[in-house]
């Protein structure tokens, strides 16, 4: 049984999301070594919760990394399908509760935040990642 050709797009987008993915992993990498990090350390008073939203950064680009093509033939495509829906959600509060903590944090401080540009990049980014799991196993549902 051979599988039907993609569309050129959607193909496209799951190289953008294999791209989305490493850059995830080599985000929380950077922040687990202390190079160049998204928070300032002297202001961060929850080191192990920064630590935590690195390893979080890491499972959720591995899972956008994962074969999607060879899972969507699989018995556990469901399964699978439904952790990357609750992955991206999970992802989508954490965006939202960083950009949220940046802002007091320079509130605070007496500052004005920088806009949430990386943040809001990559919530949209990974939260068109389960349309695009699903258009993989059934492209018909693009017409």
């Amino acid at each position: 049984m051979s599988q039907p050709s993609l569309p050129a797009g959607l193909v496209m987008a799951r190289r953008l999301a294999l791209a989305l993915g490493a850059l995830l992993i080599l985000t929380a990498l950077r922040d687990l070594t202390g190079l160049w990090p998204r928070w300032d350390p002297a202001t961060v008073t929850w080191p192990a919760l920064l630590r935590m939203s690195c390893v979080f950064y890491a499972i959720v680009g591995a899972a956008l990394m994962l074969p999607w093509t060879r899972i969507m033939r699989s018995k556990g495509w469901k399964a699978a399908f439904i952790a990357l829906c609750l992955l991206c959600l999970m992802f989508a509060f954490a965006m939202i509760t960083e950009v949220m903590a940046k802002n007091y944090l320079a509130q605070a401080a007496g500052v004005k935040a920088k806009p949430p540009v990386f943040q809001a990049v990559l919530l949209f980014a990974v939260l068109a990642q389960p349309p695009v799991a699903l258009f993989l196993r059934r492209p018909e549902l693009l017409d």
